[in-house]
């Protein structure tokens, strides 16, 4: 059940926020087509500063077999270069006990990353960057957003992710525009796909029309087939209501 983990202002005035409204998205987890997990994301924004959570528990029949449940948040900036984590913090619990709980605060102009102490992680250590922002596995998405929405004939796009762990490498291709159906009608989708990780397949579809949020997460591991699907949406001043997604 650990495999859980998360898989993540007008434009004259904030050219760089616009795909990034305050928002609340409810999404559901499947594997190999059995439901068994739904996680609820909310996106504030306090004078510069975003404040991403994301709260994900087993549902249904998985539920009665083992409660497991997922706290993760994310503060961080928006400028020009894109998204630039500052702090993000991850707790797993499984029937009530402690799991993983990880924090760490993110210094990208002085390309490092520091732990903070916690039970499961009892030293505090430090990673280097290779310059340019870092984000973290919450807020990796939301940049994936941002950056689809401002660099629109943009290709490759290539992150730092740091996870309280290490600092990975991702770098995402974009593919062409398709299809999907929300509420049984078609709108267009952008494909992204990961291309530097042959064990950790992973395929995401965007959705220009609701503020370029992903609608879809398709991964492949160790023979299943995770689904992450967006299920109801709520934008400040914009779309209301349950989403269904298919193709």
């Amino acid at each position: 059940m650990r495999l859980l983990t998360l898989i993540i202002l007008t434009i004259l005035i904030n050219p760089v926020a616009h795909a990034l409204k305050t928002h609340t998205a409810n999404y559901q987890l499947s594997i190999n087509g059995f439901k068994i997990a739904e996680e609820v994301r909310t996106l504030h924004k306090l004078d510069k500063h975003y404040f991403y959570t994301a709260n994900a528990r087993t549902s249904g029949l998985t539920a009665f077999i083992k409660d497991y449940s997922i706290a993760a948040s994310s503060t961080f900036l928006v400028s020009h270069q894109g998204v630039n984590a500052i702090h993000y913090q991850i707790i797993e619990l499984e029937d009530g006990a402690l799991v993983k709980n990880y924090a760490i605060d993110i210094y990208s102009k002085n390309h490092a990353v520091v732990s903070i102490l916690t039970k499961t992680q009892p030293k505090i250590r430090t990673w280097q960057s290779k310059g340019s922002n870092i984000v973290d596995p919450l807020s990796l998405f939301l940049a994936l957003s941002n950056d689809l929405e401002h660099s629109p004939n943009q290709s490759i796009f290539t992150y730092q992710v740091a996870n309280g762990k290490s600092i990975e490498q991702h770098q995402y291709k974009r593919a062409n525009e398709r299809l999907i159906k929300i509420n049984n009608q078609s709108v267009k989708a952008i494909k992204i796909s990961r291309i530097n990780a042959s064990n950790n397949n992973i395929k995401a579809y965007f959705l220009p029309k609701y503020g370029y949020l992903p609608a879809l997460i398709e991964r492949n591991k160790n023979g299943k087939n995770y689904t992450y699907k967006l299920t109801n949406l709520q934008i400040e001043n914009g779309v209301k209501g349950k989403l269904q997604v298919s193709f």
